[in-house]
């Protein structure tokens, strides 16, 4: 289909350079009409060649600090298969009909040759979505009416998913800068921006789409699932939770409409939110792949895949196969995938993603730890963001840094662990220390070698908390587990 006088435009990261999905939005007295263009790698990587082997043991692009590792050679990711502007592209288009309350009445996969007519950042779509009467985006009428519909649909999609029991957190977003060696320059929090959430629900929203188009089409395929957390995950939150006087609703175990619910209880009673959303964010199990369909826990859906990036992931290009052959009539025995072949890439495809993230959370922990080295001896404020039997875990108000206070640094007495409650608590002086607590720290040092930070706990005015007893008492760090984990690993969808 012949797409090319469609206004779509990428919305991506003002450092983003491989740009895999184009929108576009148009609203009609019945609703709206939405188009989700994915680039069509598939056209361009044929099934079992030596390029398409290669993709699939790397299973994934790696985005590393200032440095990616691409699933697939630049020439095809950041240009053939980049839906660049003004350059006509293959794709795979998802048509959707939208009702004006975000319900999905109808849609279809197509085949298509577009050419995006612009490459919009988050920031600057942002801003014109505060200021529409404004000249901020200089860009065309069709292109910001777009805009305007694609805010308005993105909205009603967040208020279906939030009615279907998608668990919703509000986490701020980190902005950092890098030099030309590659270490971090500066640090700075800020909210999610709209354009941001926009793009997540348009592709939500096509995946879905092409989840239900599989389960239809085929007995196996690839999908994405995400199992509900253990009951005593659930138990844990509840008591944590009701400690701060919130009460999580729904049964045995809620969905996540119910943890969401408790999540806004806490915000309007004033009780510290971030640290209860990471509580609950890593309560979580982990998303994976596999070639039969189970519900999305975190996300509300009962069928989900994932389509929109192909470029960065191997299961999408699959799953455009998949689309693809279901598009085609005539399609000859055999070309289908098999059920082995799918639950080898399903179960491949989710290690080759836990390697990645791993990779990424160490390496932005070592250069953390880099850039933290300025500040020893400098005090700040920060916030407790976790517990463990050793220490507590402060996360710094002015940075995204978090950083570990050994027990024999917290105060006057003798902490213990509370498992139960995810409190250190002293005996002598009747102090707890718990999740969201505030406390001002002072950065002892840096343990270069692995990117582990060490505060010690300070006063107002600067002065040591521990007393010369609960130092001699505990000072000895022999038995402190040198992975420093906490009670549950960090979850993602």
């Amino acid at each position: 289909m012949d797409l090319t006088q469609v206004p779509f435009v990428t919305i991506d990261g003002k450092d983003a350079r491989d740009f895999d999905d184009a929108v576009y939005c148009r609203q009609g007295p019945d609703g709206f009409d939405l188009d989700v263009a994915i680039a069509d790698v598939s056209r361009w990587v044929e099934r079992d060649n030596a390029l398409d082997d290669a993709a699939r043991e790397r299973g994934n692009s790696v985005y590393l600090p200032g440095h990616v590792v691409p699933m697939l050679p630049e020439l095809l990711s950041n240009d053939l298969c980049s839906l660049n502007p003004g350059e006509v592209r293959f794709a795979l288009v998802c048509r959707m009909k939208v009702t004006h309350q975000g319900k999905i009445d109808d849609y279809e996969f197509v085949e298509a040759r577009i050419q995006s007519a612009g490459r919009l950042i988050y920031e600057e779509v942002s801003e014109f979505l505060e200021q529409p009467d404004s000249v901020l985006l200089d860009e065309s009428l069709a292109v910001r009416e777009s805009l305007m519909a694609l805010e308005t649909v993105s909205n009603q999609f967040l208020s279906q998913r939030r009615g279907a029991g998608s668990l919703q957190l509000e986490f701020s977003e980190t902005d950092t800068s890098f030099d030309d060696d590659g270490r971090i320059e500066s640090m700075a929090s800020r909210p999610r921006l709209k354009a941001a959430r926009l793009i997540e629900e348009c592709m939500l929203a096509a995946n879905v789409c092409a989840g239900q188009t599989l389960e239809r089409s085929f007995s196996q395929a690839i999908y994405r699932c995400h199992d509900a957390p253990d009951r005593d995950a659930i138990n844990m939150l509840r008591e944590i939770f009701g400690m701060f006087g919130v009460t999580i609703d729904g049964g045995r175990v809620p969905n996540g409409e119910s943890l969401s619910r408790a999540l806004a209880s806490a915000k309007q009673a004033e009780i510290p939110l971030s640290a209860l959303q990471v509580l609950v964010l890593r309560s979580m199990k982990q998303a994976f792949y596999s070639p039969s369909r189970t519900p999305h826990y975190g996300l509300g859906f009962s069928t989900y895949t994932h389509f929109t990036s192909p470029i960065r992931r191997y299961p999408d290009l699959v799953v455009h196969r998949l689309l693809k052959i279901g598009l085609d009539k005539s399609k000859t025995p055999g070309s289908d995938y098999g059920e082995p072949d799918l639950a080898v890439i399903a179960d491949h495809c989710s290690g080759t993603e836990r390697r990645a993230e791993i990779a990424e959370r160490e390496m932005m922990a070592w250069l953390k730890g880099q850039f933290m080295r300025q500040y020893v001896g400098n005090m700040f404020s920060g916030t407790v963001s976790g517990i463990a039997e050793f220490g507590a875990f402060v996360t710094l108000d002015d940075f995204s840094v978090e950083g570990m206070i050994h027990v024999s640094e917290l105060g006057r007495g003798y902490f213990e662990f509370d498992e139960r409650h995810m409190t250190l608590a002293a005996h002598r002086t009747g102090e707890r220390v718990r999740l969201g607590d505030t406390m001002r720290v002072r950065v002892a040092g840096v343990q270069s070698e692995d990117g582990k930070i060490d505060f010690i706990r300070v006063s107002d005015e600067g002065d040591r908390a521990a007393s010369s007893r609960s130092r001699k008492r505990n000072s000895s760090r022999q038995n402190q587990p040198r992975s420093r984990r906490r009670l549950a690993p960090r979850r993602r969808h």
